[in-house]
């Protein structure tokens, strides 16, 4: 990564920064009599970037760039102020100096005593009875991920962080301690700066074709947020520290903190970052056995069952032949400067990532403009507003996808030849159905995104009396994201239609408004606080979608390009309204023992009016131990802690009554949907309860945080099939319980530290355990059907098991548990359509190692992401093996003899009949789809 400062703007540049100045009502003061130069370092002799440099008594000052590094035109008996967050405050006489070095001292009452949490709101560390984590905005862009949430993937004890693929654009989602409900949304809130910002993925069910999220990807909408304007995130990890934000905080929260404008002159910076991308690894296919079945060649099947290949046929590195290297590059600038009263920051990012598949791009332009001005010396205000745009090019997954495609296409064939002569699909089987060359699916099949996004908020602070403090925040995210999917007619999605295009507009809208008030008072010993607040959150999301298929010309990608009468569209309009209020008072004796309480109030739309507005509370509680303690060299610090709270969470909009849908057949008009209203919903309830400590040793130089939670959730919200008597498949009820407990430790060392050398090293260990204490309805299992993705496997949970069990179709088993086999064919008999638990895709734990590097002014990191234990179900090898790509049995010529015992009726016996009916694979191609897709479980 490369950066750039500008120190000295160029005119027409100063121009511009002129009329935005004169904008924010702020001007440079004049040029004074000389100058004065330095450097800015910690008390290891560390650079310290973006300390605030201010001529005592006036407006006038500057920044320290990358190097700490800084130059100030000064008068000959200047003073200057030196600040910076963390440090004691240096005061330094110029005395005719024209060069000054300062090094700053860390304040030890300063540093980490105040995190973000609430409303936006500041709290004292000490005071919290929960854990926190904190990850710097440096973190973040240094990991250089192209969706930020990928960044937090082994920095967060209690988190679990995770990608849909490697492409670009794809989407990601975090999860903090575990599984809350069974159907609703387990993703944190996110927060910008006070804000609600909306983190939905769009649902493919909205769309005329009405599919499941499976065969497209489209981003987390978080991860538009420019990462280079990220000042700090703080994981609020569950109930207990997200409670005053309500309902939608039932899951925890992320608050980010975003950089803000710095005292001092005008200044410009620039910075880049390039990346270069391989695929280093995909599943192995084999190149022994072509196309055929039983042993013999048949070249209308993909699936390669016949023979070997000669020595004579010339075989195909396909993989190296479709991927390509993919290339990233994103450019930031930043204009920012101020004086005590007005600062401003404006930052720009531009980013392009090609992707390692031929097709796959994204680019993202964000521009965000931050301010702040001090009206008077008791109101002050701030104001943040960003335009965020991005396109993003994808190519589909799932069965019509691309892996799927290239893992299945024969070794013998160069993929590379997709096209005949006269431009038409060249196929390889004469089967019309047979799936697409991967490389014709990229090029001549359409799929695209894009956003248009604005974000904005004006919060307006008082300060009427020293121990009152007023804030009013108003903030807007509103976005439009549009898209379009194209399958070509010769493609094999489009085949039967004669190509299919399918477009849709999501216009979003999340308005928030919160007030807070907050009063601080000590008393002697005694100190207290009280805050008290409101909070209107309104959601609208409005879609609109339509389909045309059977195309005129083939390679014209438009909706008039269709025949008019398979024209078909969907209007979707869903909103959501929510009203909180809330308190929260603290007391705390001798900056000893803080005792916390919150309580708030919603009412939601998405309720009956007798259910729709519910409390809960909470409490924390924490002991600083070490002040007790006489002052050593060993325990520096010692906290311990504990914490009680209660979320309720809402319904999804509009299901307390039932629901007409347009019909898109010919004739159209209404008719009800699957899902059946209930007038009866209430909330459904998390309980959580952690205890805890915090302890640093050695004047610091070791840091551990531990923390043992619990939670319960009850009154689950989820759609369970009915009686098709009832008139529909599915209605969402108050019914089940879940449980979720585990342990969080983070342990932080520093080995080496010298003025020229410091590293440091950060554990971060997680263990969570689950358990489905009560499904609906007292059911056996319970799944969710969009988690049913190939074969017989799925995300199924059984009353007593763990919430992250697979459920299968298995063997049929004797009571010993031997695998019964049929007499007549010699192969494993399946357990018919009854699903059983096969597997749980909960790791035994995990474990980041984040270490850092610092040699003078150089870096290095890098982090481990550790994960012991957990099942996978291997989808992909499950395919090749019933396909005969797979790398398994290439001894398939062998004779083969399952373990088991016979079906013979005396399997259950003392003495069951062994198995030893021996098969050869290759002459029966039934063999390879005999095995259960549990045998795919690792």
């Amino acid at each position: 990564m490369l950066k750039y400062y500008l120190t000295s703007t160029p005119v027409l540049l100063r121009k511009m920064l002129g009329v935005f100045l004169l904008i924010t009502g702020f001007w440079a003061t004049a040029f004074a009599q000389q100058r004065v130069s330095g450097k800015v370092l910690d008390a290891d002799g560390t650079a310290l970037p973006g300390v605030s440099i201010l001529i005592q008594g006036t407006e006038k000052g500057t920044v320290t760039g990358i190097e700490g590094e800084f130059s100030l035109d000064v008068p000959a008996d200047a003073v200057l102020e030196f600040n910076f967050l963390g440090y004691l405050k240096q005061v330094v006489v110029v005395k005719n100096r024209t060069a000054i070095n300062v090094t700053m001292e860390a304040d030890s009452k300063v540093l980490d005593e105040f995190v973000v949490t609430g409303m936006g709101l500041k709290t004292k560390k000490d005071a919290l009875g929960y854990s926190t984590t904190t990850v710097s905005g440096k973190e973040i862009v240094e990991s250089q991920r192209d969706n930020w949430f990928n960044s937090l993937a082994a920095r967060i004890p209690g988190a679990s962080v995770g990608s849909t693929s490697g492409m670009a654009g794809s989407s990601s989602l975090i999860n903090l301690r575990g599984t809350s409900s069974l159907f609703g949304s387990n993703q944190p809130l996110i927060v910008v700066d006070g804000v609600l910002v909306d983190n939905s993925t769009f649902n493919q069910g909205a769309l005329v074709s009405d599919r499941p999220n499976r065969d497209n990807d489209y981003t987390n909408r978080a991860a538009d947020i420019n990462p280079n304007d990220i000042e700090s995130i703080t994981v609020l990890k569950g109930p207990e520290a997200a409670a005053i934000y309500g309902a939608n905080a039932g899951n925890g929260a992320i608050v980010i903190t975003t950089k803000k404008g710095q005292i001092g002159r005008g200044r410009v910076s620039y910075d880049n970052a390039f990346r270069v991308e391989q695929v280093y690894r995909i599943p192995e296919t084999q190149s022994v056995f072509g196309q055929g079945n039983n042993g013999i060649t048949d070249l209308n099947t993909r699936r390669t069952f016949g023979p070997a290949y000669g020595s004579e046929v010339q075989l195909y590195n396909n993989s190296d032949n479709f991927f390509r290297q993919g290339f990233s590059q994103r450019h930031n600038m930043v204009f920012e400067g101020g004086s005590k009263d007005v600062t401003y920051r404006w930052s720009n990012s531009f980013q392009d990532y090609k992707g390692v598949i031929p097709g796959n791009s994204l680019q993202n332009f964000s521009s965000r403009l931050v301010g702040s001005v001090q009206l008077s010396p008791k109101v002050r205000t701030e104001t943040n507003f960003a335009y965020i745009n991005s396109v993003n090019d994808k190519v589909f997954r799932g069965a019509n996808g691309v892996l799927l495609n290239l893992l299945s296409w024969p070794a013998n064939d160069d993929i590379r030849q997709y096209e005949t002569a006269a431009g038409t699909r060249r196929r390889l089987l004469s089967s019309a159905t047979e799936l697409d060359n991967p490389l014709f699916n990229a090029d001549r099949n359409f799929n695209q995104d894009q956003t248009n996004r604005f974000q904005g908020s004006i919060n307006l602070i008082l300060d009427p009396v020293k121990w009152l403090n007023m804030r009013a925040t108003l903030g807007t995210d509103r976005y439009t994201q549009s898209g379009v999917t194209v399958e070509h007619p010769e493609s094999n999605a489009g085949l039967t239609s004669n190509g299919q295009l399918e477009s849709y507009i999501s216009i979003n809208r999340l308005d928030n408004a919160n007030f807070t008030a907050r009063a601080n008072k000590k008393v002697g010993k005694l100190g207290a606080s009280l805050l008290i607040g409101t909070q209107i959150v309104s959601s609208r999301n409005d879609v609109t979608s339509q389909r045309g298929q059977k195309f005129f010309d083939p390679d014209f990608y438009n909706i008039n390009n269709t025949d008019p009468t398979t024209h078909r569209a969907k209007s979707q309009i869903t909103r959501k309204h929510l009203i909180g209020v809330f308190a929260q008072a603290e007391i705390n004796y001798d900056e000893l023992v803080y005792l916390t309480a919150t309580g708030r109030n919603d009412w939601t739309s998405t309720l009956p009016p007798e259910n729709r507005s519910y409390f809960f509370p909470s409490m924390g509680l924490s002991f600083l131990a070490s002040k007790l303690i006489p002052e050593n060299n060993v325990l520096t610090y010692l906290k311990l802690r504990a914490s009680y709270a209660e979320v309720a969470k809402d319904a999804p909009p509009h299901r307390i009554g039932s629901i007409l849908e347009p019909r898109l057949t010919t004739g159209g008009g209404y008719s009800y949907g699957f899902f059946g209203g209930n007038p009866n919903l209430k909330p459904e309830y998390v309980v959580a309860r952690e205890v805890g400590f915090e302890a640093r040793f050695f004047k610091d130089r070791v840091t551990l945080d531990f923390a043992h939670f619990f939670r319960t959730s009850y009154n689950q919200i989820s759609p369970p099939r009915t009686s098709y008597g009832t008139g529909f498949v599915l209605s969402y009820i108050n019914s089940g319980t879940l449980s979720n407990w585990g342990y969080e430790a983070s342990l932080g060392i520093i080995p080496v530290k010298t003025p020229n050398l410091t590293w440091s090293v950060n554990f971060n260990f997680t263990r969570l355990d689950s358990r489905a204490d009560r499904l609906p309805l007292d059911l056996p299992e319970y799944y969710v059907s969009d988690s049913w993705l190939f074969g017989n496997v799925r995300n199924s949970l059984f009353k007593g098991g763990p919430l992250t069990t697979f459920g299968a179709v298995d063997y049929l088993r004797n009571t010993k548990g031997d695998i019964l086999i049929n007499p007549g064919t010699g192969l494993p008999e399946l357990n018919g359509a009854n699903f059983t638990a096969v597997g749980d895709r909960n790791p035994d734990f995990a474990l980041g190692i984040y270490n850092t590097f610092v040699y003078k002014d150089f870096s290095f990191s890098f982090l481990f992401d550790i994960r012991r234990g957990g099942d996978v179900f291997n989808g992909n090898a499950a395919f090749l093996y019933s396909s005969g790509y797979s790398n398994r049995l290439l001894d398939r010529t062998q004779p083969y003899v399952f373990k088991g015992v016979m079906r013979d009726g005396r399997e259950n016996s003392d003495n069951p009949t062994p198995n030893t009916l021996a098969i050869v694979p290759q002459y029966q191609t039934g063999f390879f789809g005999a095995l259960s897709d549990a045998d795919f479980i690792q």
